[in-house]
């Protein structure tokens, strides 16, 4: 590590805590408010009769903390909070990840078995079907992972490897690759299946088709999803008949609703309205570990951002704990490498101090004496307390000579800049869905995903080799090496690891959270 940072330093631990508050016992004053009516959360719960059956009754409504710019769980969507936490509810996968043991299950892939190391064989159930009733079979899997593939979108890059899928009879999928894939379960955890038939069609994704516990009903974008549980399901029915996913981007708005009842449950809320709502005897608030963090990427391919030097300046001139504590209290920790903590892979770094000076010694080696001016793209409401963030970090740039134009936009303009590279700087929040450092780091900095602009031979190499392996060990030993290099070289800012914060009204029973994305398939509500 070069002598522009100081000792390593672990970041705080937040244990888990739960706030919870008694029992609702303001129904009365609900009533003579005139809130529960028709749609309420009153009105929206299952009788204790229909509940005790084992059917799914009742309807959850949830409102997500992003925008929901589309149901492409493989295109350009792919890899987008809102997008993966629909497509676990519609589509199924081969297989899936438990998050208590990390260890993946069966799904619509009963077995597997790895006959050479660069071939992988899965063999399928016989019983799954589509929601138009059509059976689910190998050639699905084929024409899903080929679209994913051709799509070229965010979760593309996972599959450099793949050489070839075959599907010789209903129940077999044959998966070649060039070199030998140690993150193959990982990799098909986040394939969604769809029917091979229809997954081409222009529009498809507006009314998607999959096999999963619920069906799409509707979709009005930019308003709402709304779900039913599938009758025909394989597996384990869903504990609600009926999902919702509410578009309120505005937080003072889906803070109100969540606690007049319009909606259910709500996350990643800002320290203010966590105190607020925790006085709320109708709600149940928790703190969660979670592989959320946020990141500022320098887009290596501009002049500005091409030197280290400048890059690392921006890091200096940041006093990233002054922001934490004031801004993101108890639901932020500091970050010492590029993943979380408790994502396999991750290797601590020595911190960057605050150092405002050797932020301009820097900016001046690498031919800037007078500064620089750049832009930064980013959607506001995307992530908690974004545009304070935001603009303590333009505050803190600017004090070094560092001038920030502000490009923020909607989050669907925001993305496809994101993905064109029209950006010199980018600001947002991302989550390792898979726990495992190849999701991020493989599928981000390897030079053939030019997500940033950054290139370097050497990380290729050992991103490739831990992506080759299966032996834990050596794979943790490269990410380590992975690791110090995108932290030398200040391929990106990584300030916080968010600790998400969960808001449900006492109604909602079942919800078992995860670090990486909300499910709502045992969610009952009383």
């Amino acid at each position: 590590m070069n002598d522009s940072t100081t000792s390593p330093a672990r970041p705080r631990t937040l244990s888990r805590r739960r706030l919870t508050q008694s029992t609702a016992t303001a129904a009365g004053a609900l009533a003579a408010a005139g809130l529960i009516e028709a749609g309420s959360a009153a009105a929206r719960s299952a009788p204790a009769a229909v509940r005790a059956q084992g059917a799914p009754a009742g309807e959850l409504v949830v409102s997500l903390p992003s925008r929901i710019v589309g149901l492409d769980a493989l295109g350009a969507q792919g890899a987008e909070e809102p997008t993966r936490i629909i497509a676990q509810h519609i589509f199924d996968t081969l297989v899936v990840r438990d998050p208590a043991t990390g260890d993946y299950q069966p799904s619509l892939a009963t077995s597997w078995e790895t006959p050479e190391e660069t071939s992988w064989v899965f063999t399928l159930r016989d019983d799954a079907v589509f929601h138009d009733g059509t059976p689910v079979t190998a050639a699905d899997v084929k024409a899903s992972l080929e679209h994913l593939v051709e799509a070229a979108g965010p979760l593309a890059p996972l599959w450099l490897a793949l050489d070839s899928i075959e599907a010789p009879d209903e129940t077999t999928v044959q998966i070649s690759t060039a070199t030998p894939l140690g993150t193959m379960l990982a990799n098909v955890a986040l394939l969604s299946i769809v029917p091979g038939d229809q997954v081409g069609e222009e529009g498809f994704f507006n009314q998607p088709v999959g096999s999963g516990p619920f069906r799409l009903v509707s979709y009005q974008p930019d308003q709402e999803v709304a779900l039913e549980a599938n009758p025909d399901y394989w597996g384990e029915a869903p504990g609600v008949q009926t999902l919702r996913f509410r578009d309120i981007p505005e937080l003072s708005a889906r803070v109100t609703a969540l606690t007049t009842g319009e909606i259910d449950f709500t996350y990643q809320l800002p320290p203010d309205q966590i105190e607020l709502l925790s006085g709320n005897a109708d709600l149940t608030i928790t703190l969660e570990p979670s592989y959320r963090y946020y990141f500022i990427w320098m887009n290596a391919q501009t002049e500005n951002f091409a030197d280290a030097r400048v890059r690392q300046a921006m890091i200096h001139a940041l006093d990233i704990e002054e922001i934490r504590a004031a801004l993101l209290q108890d639901t932020g920790e500091l970050m010492d490498a590029p993943i979380p903590a408790s994502v396999f892979g991750y290797a601590p770094q020595p911190l960057y101090a605050y150092d405002p000076e050797r932020a301009q010694q820097l900016l001046a080696e690498a031919g800037f004496p007078d500064g620089i001016e750049t832009d930064m793209i980013w959607a506001p409401g995307s992530s908690p307390q974004d545009r304070e963030i935001a603009q303590a970090l333009f505050s803190y740039w600017n004090a070094v000579g560092i001038t920030v134009n502000d490009r923020q936009s909607e989050r669907a303009q925001w993305l496809d800049d994101l993905l064109a590279l029209n950006w010199e700087m980018d600001f947002q929040t991302n989550g390792v869905i898979t726990g495992d450092a190849d999701f991020v780091l493989r599928r981000l900095y390897h030079s053939s995903a030019n997500r940033n602009g950054y290139a370097n031979p050497e990380l290729d190499e050992i991103l490739d080799a831990a992506a080759a392996t299966v032996d834990q060990d050596e794979r943790a030993e490269l990410y380590a090496q992975a690791c110090e290099i995108l932290w030398s070289e200040a391929v990106g800012i990584y300030p916080f690891t968010l600790v998400q914060a969960f808001a449900y009204r006492n109604t909602v029973q079942g919800f078992q959270p995860t670090p990486s994305f909300p499910v709502f398939t045992t969610v009952t509500v009383e």
